[in-house]
């Protein structure tokens, strides 16, 4: 048989076994893609769900009885039993703080929270950002990438067979997001495992879980989720909070839009009675609101006002701006610039500030 005879047999032959090959790659790999299309859906659906149904059913109510009353030691002369509650609560709040870690920024999910460091740059009073800070870069970037505050965890895109890993920073302090109690993960003790012992520690934790970290709600359904179905005791002890409300500039104006809105703050303004600190940072996408004076005073005048007795609050407005067409092909998966709201006004702002704020600055004891 010639050479190229033989030639042309192999190749044909070759060709014979790749492109069956290259079949079940191409298979495999939309099928896949399919499936996981589909299974995406249904988490989402199942989150939708889950947020606007859930309920933390009925709870029996703390004692209102003084918990130093409760934790204070026999007085009698007979007695030398001592235990966790004699210690005076000075020492048992730094054993909780030795316990729990430092004050963090907790955001809050539908399931796992994440937790992060408060800034360097915080006072020790200090539980929300300051009005000279930038917006959110993490929130930015979870945004651009495609995430919301349901689908917290948002990867950059794949590229061919290469994945990212998700962004893991919370999105008021910047920092880096972990468990908490993922330090020393050999010593865990988790704080449900504390809040077990009796009713006196439950109450206590309460107080440095729920007044001594900063709790985040990114979006408003997050925010009605939270106050929906954390604790009622633990509710009125929250001082610090951050909210981000994430509005489409071209349908703020909408009925369902603007009654979400002024639905959330007025649900965080009645479930939240021992609120010191607020910081807002409205976002919208992308671009400017139709009607920006219009949107301005909505703002201010029907979602803010409902607020009082703050004694710090920040409020930052802020613009992402639409992707160029030339990179609609890579969305998502970028950082959106951003602007300000061009019909903010700084007088206007104090106005509102000295409205739902006791005092302008006040510095927390």
């Amino acid at each position: 048989m010639p050479a190229s005879a033989k030639d042309k047999i192999v190749g044909w032959g070759a060709k014979a076994c790749i492109f069956p090959l290259v079949g079940l790659y191409f298979c495999v790999k939309y099928t896949a893609d399919g499936v996981a299309k589909i299974i995406d859906t249904g988490n989402k659906l199942s989150e939708h769900v889950r947020v606007k149904t859930r309920r933390l059913p009925k709870s029996r109510p703390l004692a209102r009885a003084s918990l130093s009353s409760k934790s204070r030691a026999p007085e009698t002369t007979t007695s030398v039993q001592t235990s966790f509650l004699h210690l005076p609560m000075e020492i048992r709040l730094q054993i909780y703080r030795m316990a729990l870690g430092d004050p963090a920024v907790v955001q809050v999910r539908l399931y796992s929270s994440f937790w992060g460091p408060r800034p360097d740059n915080w006072g020790p009073t200090q539980g929300i950002r300051d009005e000279a800070d930038e917006p959110s870069a993490a929130l930015r970037l979870i945004i651009g990438l495609g995430g919301s505050g349901l689908r917290q965890l948002a990867c950059p895109p794949r590229r061919g067979c290469v994945g990212y890993p998700p962004v893991s920073q919370v999105i008021c302090g910047e920092g880096q997001h972990f468990g908490p109690m993922s330090a020393h993960p050999e010593n865990v003790v988790y704080y449900t495992d504390l809040m077990r012992a009796c009713r006196v520690i439950y109450g206590e934790l309460l107080d440095v879980l729920y007044a001594g970290n900063t709790i985040s709600l990114f979006g408003s359904e997050i925010a009605q989720y939270f106050c929906r179905n954390a604790s009622p005791e633990g509710l009125r002890r929250i001082r610090l909070v951050h909210v981000a409300l994430i509005i489409p500039s071209s349908e703020w104006d909408s009925p369902s839009e603007r009654k979400n809105i002024q639905g959330t703050m007025r649900m965080l303004r009645d479930s939240l009675h021992g609120l010191r600190q607020l910081d807002i940072e409205v976002v919208l996408l992308w671009g400017q609101p139709k009607d920006s004076q219009r949107f301005w005073a909505w703002l201010r005048n029907a979602v803010l006002t409902q607020l009082r007795d703050l004694e710090r609050f920040v409020l930052k407005v802020t613009v992402y701006k639409p992707f160029p067409p030339s990179q609609s092909s890579v969305y998502p998966g970028r950082t959106p610039k951003y602007e300000p709201l061009e019909t903010w006004n700084d007088d206007e702002y104090q106005d509102l500030k000295a409205r739902v704020t006791s005092l302008e600055e006040t510095i927390l004891p």
